[in-house]
């Protein structure tokens, strides 16, 4: 029982913190006026990204790794396959390789790109064939994308209520690139390990033309949750908080 009080108060005191303008010890302003202000926030990122992946409790940020996928389907081309219950694991490891923050213009802007190696896990069923052999089972999956790089780019609006103005990402768009993909499906053929083995590598070494059907919907619920997840950050945290001396335009 006392253990339970001791969390119930440590709750309520970080969403009181959080209320009240408090930053995470990770979390340290930059100064617009700093001449390396760029790379200020570059480097912020680059420190915030394992926690923010991770989750922000205090600020209603919940954890992307792993990522729940809608359920993914293919059906096309002589091939049924469906993904259920599919989530993308890795988000936690990736590494910032571009960012790009423009403000005071008219149109301000935010660019994040991220590269790492992430994985899907999901229950599947086929039917069919890939390009030219024959496909049928259904079990677990497992996909391992090595080399995923993710560029969003998104406008910056500007959302005011009675504790400040706040950022918001708005219309945000992306495009991505996988540099190789490993297939596993479970329980091929009814487990004919001959019939399995074939296929899968033939479809191991014709990737590319699966996952031109497979990756754009994953990819799309990637980055909604990540957009997502940052506005919450955003509604949580005022401007000035975050960049000192920031001055709105009237």
């Amino acid at each position: 029982m006392k253990a339970f009080l001791i969390f119930v108060a440590v709750s309520v005191l970080q969403k009181t913190r959080a209320e009240d303008g408090f930053l995470p010890s990770y979390i340290h302003p930059c100064s617009i006026a700093d001449p390396k202000f760029s790379d200020c926030v570059k480097e912020q990122i680059v420190e915030c990204l394992p926690h923010f992946t991770k989750g922000i409790p205090e600020y209603g940020v919940p954890s992307i790794d792993p990522v729940d996928l809608n359920d993914i389907i293919i059906d096309g081309n002589g091939l049924k396959l469906k993904f259920t219950d599919a989530q993308m694991h890795g988000l936690s490891k990736i590494d910032l390789t571009g960012f790009n923050l423009k403000l005071g213009d008219n149109e301000e802007s935010f660019e994040l790109k991220v590269k790492g190696n992430l994985s899907l896990t999901a229950q599947y069923t086929a039917d069919g064939q890939i390009l030219i052999l024959p496909i049928r089972g259904h079990g677990d999956a497992l996909i391992d994308c090595d080399g995923i790089e993710v560029q969003i780019k998104s406008n910056l609006s500007h959302v005011k209520d009675d504790k400040g103005t706040h950022f918001k990402l708005v219309a945000p768009n992306y495009k991505y690139d996988i540099t190789n993909t490993k297939i596993d499906l479970k329980n091929l053929f009814d487990g004919n390990k001959q019939l399995a083995e074939t296929t899968l590598k033939f479809a191991n070494e014709n990737w590319r033309q699966l996952m031109d059907d497979l990756a754009p919907p994953a990819i799309k619920q990637i980055v909604k949750t990540i957009v997502k997840n940052i506005n919450k950050f955003f509604s949580k945290v005022t401007i000035q908080q975050i960049i000192h001396g920031y001055q709105e335009k009237q």
